[in-house]
This record gives structure tokens, C-alpha cells and sequence, in this order.
């Protein structure tokens, strides 16, 4: 990839990238994992358009709705896009960056389609090849070390395993803390405090990249089940603490127990799994990482329809930029009817702009990429 201007990217950090080899050694950190099997877009500028992964498709109809797919997210940026096909089949690689090329252009030029084998890249539309050097490494993992970001997962069922249940809380810590959720969850003065403590928690937490005590991690888990604190777990995300956010709730999702007992229905247990699953993809979602967010997601448990998880899943289908997340004054609850008139706006959770699925921006149509 030659460096002049028209073909350096530049990443959300204004990381800039002068050949294909740093490109390349660039993707595990923007995507959280090194890819395999798959088709990595990497636009010249990220920080103005997602670098997007979909499953290297197969098949002439695959290829079709993915690259149809890729325009629709990459409508309107204004931007060229490298394809990058991970396989060690070339032709594979080429038929698939051709088809999908031919969809792009001309509203999203592509100014450059590349093999990736391991550590080998080579141009599908040049004669230029190359190799990932341990320097070009080196300088990726220096500069993601600076930005505190996470050193990527060698592979995706390492990236899964870290997301799997874990250690989890005592469950007489959680039957304690259920209590104390259930009468929070009613309003009043219980409520305010246990929603200044999720606040302060939270903010702590994420400030000190603080892993929570079983005691305050039980507290949490048992909050969350109910929506509004749950709304206000979630509305105290923002861009900038993202990160530590979603690095908390993984850590609380693998130590979030399977079942528990419902303090409003002692003969009954509840699946705590699914709120948790959900704040941990909406703060990867909200870091613009939809590898992970998509992994924290596939941890709701088979079957259960919860809308929080719902939003997020079509969020991720859209390709909808995380930089249109808004807590707005106006909030409407997204899994029930509760309002505690005592909360704050921003208490209690979320505005009528992701009350109902949320939209593309401009351009898009109905679905974008699969991820």
C-alpha cells in the first residue's frame, strides 16, 4: 500500500497508518480479537465511519447480501474503505472483494482489497505484498496500551470464553441484595439512595478499573433486575467511560449467577443473565466494539424476550453509529411500566429515542451488515 495521503487511514485516535502491514497489524485492536474467516472494512478515517467484520461469505447469494449490506452502513460517510479478506484461500478472497467492490462503487470508492493470511497480506488489486513485522505489532499494541485500551483476544472462542459464566456471587449474598432491589425498585427515599450508590459505585468502579467485591457485585446484579435502577445503570453511560464500563459488566457477567430467587415470589426464580448481558453489549456498543458487544449479547439466555437485548440487537443490524446515543430529559421505560415520579430524568433511564427499535441515519436501508 503506497503511503501517500489518499491512502493513509487514520484511526478514531488519529493513529495514523502509512502501509498495509500497519493496517493489518492495526485490525485485532480496533475489532478487540485477531479475525479469521472473515471481511474486515477498515475506513480511511474511523473515527467518522465504523470499521465493520462480517463472516467471510460463501456463495454467490452470501456475497451479494453482504456487500449490499456494507453500502447501506457506508452510505453517506464520504469516505474510501480497504477490504480485507482473513482466509487462506486467495481465490475465495478475491471473488468476494470483487463482488463486494462492484456494490461499493462508485458512492464508496475502495482503494484497496487484500488477502490476509496470518501474518502474509498481499493486494488483490496491486502486485504489492507484504508481511507483518513484530515491529508493526509492537507499535500497535504501544499505541492501544496508551489509549488503555484491551491487548486483543488471540482468537474468537478465547473472546467468547472471557464472557462465559465465571466465579459466581454466593447466592446468600444475592437473596440479601434481591431484598433490598425490590424495595429500591418501589421509589421514595430507598430508592434515591440505592440510585446515588449505583452512581458512585459505577463512577468509582470505572474511574479505578475496580473489580467489585462479591458483596457490592451482588448488589448490582440484584439492582439491574429491576428497570428503573436498571435504566439508571444504563443511562450513566456515556462515550468517554464506555471502556471501564463495559470491562465492569463483563466482569460482573461472568460472575452473575444463573438463576435466583424472586423476593416478590419466593416459589419462583428468575434468570438474572439478561439485563447484565445487556448493559455489557450496550457499553461495547457505546465504545463502537460490535465484536464484543455481539458476544456479550449471545450470553441472554435462548428464548427469553427481553426488549433491552432487543434494542441492542437491532442497533447492531443497523450498523447504527454509537455517536447518536442521547439521554434525552424526556424518558420513557423500555421493559415496563414503573415511573417513580421521585428520580431524576436521567435516574431513571432512557429517552423515546430507543423506547422503539432505533433507526438508521440517513442513507441506510432497514438492515445493515451482519456482525
Amino acid at each position: 500500500m503506497p503511503s501517500d495521503a489518499k491512502e493513509s487511514i487514520v484511526s478514531q485516535e488519529n493513529l495514523v497508518l502509512h502501509n498495509m502491514s500497519e493496517v493489518v497489524a492495526a485490525v485485532p485492536h480496533f475489532l478487540g480479537v485477531h479475525p479469521q474467516d472473515s471481511l474486515v472494512v477498515v475506513p480511511e478515517v474511523t473515527g467518522g465511519a465504523p470499521v465493520a467484520r462480517v463472516n467471510l461469505p460463501r456463495g454467490v447469494t452470501q456475497t451479494v447480501a453482504v456487500g449490499e449490506g456494507l453500502a447501506r452502513a457506508y452510505a453517506g460517510a464520504g469516505v474510501g474503505v480497504v477490504l480485507l479478506a482473513y482466509t487462506d484461500q486467495p481465490e475465495l478472497a478475491g471473488a468476494v472483494c470483487d463482488a463486494v467492490r462492484e456494490r461499493l462503487e462508485p458512492a464508496i470508492p475502495v482503494i484497496g482489497a487484500v488477502a490476509v493470511d496470518r501474518d502474509v497480506w498481499v493486494r488483490l488489486d496491486g502486485p504489492h505484498s507484504g508481511q507483518v513485522t513484530q515491529s508493526d505489532r509492537d507499535l500497535m499494541t504501544a499505541e492501544s496500551l496508551l489509549l488503555e485500551r484491551p491487548t486483543p483476544f488471540a482468537t474468537p472462542g478465547q473472546l467468547r470464553q472471557a464472557y462465559a459464566p465465571g466465579r459466581p456471587v454466593p447466592d446468600q449474598l444475592m437473596v440479601l441484595t434481591a431484598e433490598r432491589a425490590a424495595a429500591a425498585a418501589g421509589g421514595g427515599r430507598v430508592g434515591e439512595v440505592e440510585r446515588e450508590w449505583i452512581t458512585t459505585t459505577l463512577d468509582s468502579a470505572a474511574a479505578g478499573h475496580t473489580v467489585l467485591p462479591d458483596a457490592d457485585a451482588a448488589r448490582l446484579i440484584a439492582d439491574v433486575q429491576h428497570t428503573p435502577l436498571r435504566d439508571h445503570a444504563w443511562a450513566s453511560m456515556e462515550r468517554s467511560t464506555a471502556p471501564r464500563h463495559a470491562e465492569l459488566w463483563r466482569d460482573l457477567l461472568t460472575r452473575c449467577p444463573e438463576s435466583l430467587v424472586d423476593p416478590t415470589s419466593p416459589e419462583s426464580t428468575m434468570a438474572p443473565v439478561a439485563p447484565v448481558a445487556s448493559l455489557t453489549a450496550f457499553a461495547h456498543w457505546l465504545d463502537g466494539d460490535a465484536v464484543k458487544a455481539r458476544v456479550a449479547l449471545d450470553r441472554v439466555p435462548a428464548g427469553t424476550a427481553y426488549q433491552m437485548a432487543r434494542l441492542i440487537d437491532v442497533a447492531l443490524e443497523l450498523g447504527m453509529d454509537p455517536r447518536t446515543w442521547t439521554v434525552a430529559d424526556d424518558v420513557d421505560e423500555v421493559d415496563g411500566p414503573h415511573h417513580d415520579p421521585s428520580a431524576s430524568p436521567k435516574s431513571v433511564g432512557l429517552s423515546r429515542a430507543i423506547h422503539e427499535p432505533p433507526k438508521a441515519p440517513p442513507g441506510p436501508g432497514p438492515a445493515g451488515p451482519p456482525r
